[in-house]
C-alpha cells in the first residue's frame, strides 16, 4: 500500500483552470503511479467527494446567470471523473474508472467498491482517490443540511492497494464520521498516514 496527501498547492494540470480540485487529484495520484508504477491494464481507479469540484460547477453556474458565453471548459471539468481520463492516459491505465457520490463516510465506500472490484481476476491493484475542497456558500449550506464538514482546507488523498492488501482488516481499523481538520476525509487521512508511516 502507497499513499500521498496533496493540498492547493499543487501545480495546474493543462486543461484545467480556476480550481484546484483537478490538481490536487492529479498530483496526489502521479506521486503514487510514479512511487510505484505497475500494468496500468490490471488497474482501477474510483474517485469519492461529497461536493465534487464545486469551485468550477459554482463558476459555470454564476456566469450562466450573468449572460455570459457558455465554457465548455468548465463544464468538462467540472465532472469529477474528468482528470481521472487523463491520468489514465498518462499512466496507461485501461482498468475501470469511478467517480462516487459519498456523504459521511468515503474510505469506506472506497475501500468497499476496492474489494469488490479485486474480485475481477484482471486487476492487480486500484488507486483510491478523496477528494475534498473547502467549499462555497452554497456546498456550506448543503454540508449543513448533510450534517458534515468540509475539510479546513482543500485536500487531495490517493492511496494504491494491490491484490493481497488486507482490506476486510483496513475496513474496520479506520475512523469513521468527519473531524474539523480533515472533514469527511479524515478516514482516509488516517490510512494514507498508516501507508506513509506518519501520523495524520
Amino acid at each position: 500500500m502507497i499513499a500521498a496527501i496533496c493540498d492547493a498547492s499543487a501545480p495546474p494540470v493543462a486543461g484545467f483552470v480556476e480550481s484546484v480540485f483537478s490538481p490536487m487529484v492529479h498530483q496526489a495520484v502521479e506521486r503514487c503511479l510514479t512511487a510505484r508504477p505497475g500494468d496500468g491494464s490490471r488497474t482501477a481507479m474510483v474517485l469519492a467527494s461529497t461536493m465534487g469540484d464545486a469551485t468550477t460547477l459554482d463558476l459555470g453556474s454564476r456566469r450562466l446567470v450573468a449572460g455570459q458565453a457558455h465554457n465548455p471548459l468548465l463544464f468538462m471539468q467540472s465532472t469529477a471523473n474528468a482528470v481521472l481520463g487523463q491520468l489514465s492516459v498518462t499512466f496507461a491505465v485501461t482498468g475501470p474508472l469511478l467517480s462516487l457520490s459519498t456523504v459521511a463516510d468515503p474510505a469506506g465506500e472506497l475501500l468497499a467498491t476496492a474489494e469488490l472490484l479485486l474480485e475481477d481476476e484482471e486487476l492487480d491493484r486500484v488507486v483510491l482517490i478523496g477528494v475534498e475542497l473547502t467549499g462555497t456558500e452554497r456546498t456550506a449550506a448543503a454540508h449543513r443540511e448533510l450534517r458534515t464538514g468540509p475539510p479546513a482546507a482543500d485536500l487531495a488523498v490517493a492511496i494504491v492497494l494491490d491484490r493481497g492488501d488486507p482490506l476486510r482488516r483496513l475496513l474496520t481499523d479506520i475512523p469513521s464520521g468527519p473531524s474539523a481538520e480533515y472533514g469527511a476525509l479524515r478516514g482516509l487521512v488516517e490510512l494514507a498516514a498508516r501507508a506513509q508511516g506518519t501520523n495524520p
